[in-house]
């Protein structure tokens, strides 16, 4: 019982042995590769800068105006300044389209709230033709917005403008003379979410 507790217990030491031997390695591998690392890296802004980084620092520092003075500061100036312009204008230009994309959209939802889904149901020749009223005037509105040529082309605008042929539908509950123009609405909400899809994926 004895040996057997005592050899239990060597295998054990070497075990810990062993564990440590390799926390060692792998801490000693683990230093190797930071300090080598920055090496590269002081390595490579020496190349680039001609001087190490603390160097670099020091003189900024003690002489601002002779790095300023660097033929390299006007045309390192001009660079950024472009970067940052052109960053600029991308971003304005992006936002811009992003606004209109949502302006399309918030016509979309109008139409759904206030012509598919309104309320009471149109049962008059009277109600059926201030409904048709009102979708001219947002056919007319959307229309309107489709004619910004930065961010919409000619074909965008007459995709929505001119139907063509369109599948006839009934919507239950709603009188047999609103079929036609419900069809037509049903077509231009598909439409102007056509025109939304391609107007996001121009890079324009």
């Amino acid at each position: 019982m004895r040996k057997t507790w005592q050899k239990t217990e060597r295998q054990c030491s070497r075990v810990i042995s062993m564990h440590r031997v390799g926390s060692i390695l792998q801490f000693v591998g683990g230093a190797i590769g930071r300090v080598a690392m920055s090496g590269i890296v002081i390595g490579l802004f020496f190349v680039i800068a001609g001087v190490t980084p603390w160097q670099f620092f020091v003189d900024f520092f003690q002489n601002p105006l002779a790095w300023l003075a660097s033929p390299w500061i006007s045309p390192s100036m001009t660079i950024i300044g472009l970067v940052l312009i052109g960053a600029s204008f991308w971003f304005n230009l992006w936002s811009r389209k992003q606004h209109i994309i949502d302006d399309l959209a918030e016509d979309i939802a109008w139409a759904i709230n206030n012509l598919l889904n309104r309320s009471p149901t149109l049962s008059t020749p009277q109600a059926i033709a201030a409904w048709e009223a009102d979708f001219r005037s947002w056919c007319d509105r959307v229309s309107r917005k489709l004619e910004n040529r930065a961010f919409f082309t000619r074909a965008d605008q007459l995709h929505f403008d001119v139907l063509g042929f369109i599948q006839p539908i009934a919507v239950a509950g709603h009188a047999v003379g609103l079929a036609h123009l419900e069809s037509q609405l049903n077509e231009k909400l598909k439409r102007l979410r056509d025109v939304i899809n391609w107007t996001q994926q121009r890079r324009r």
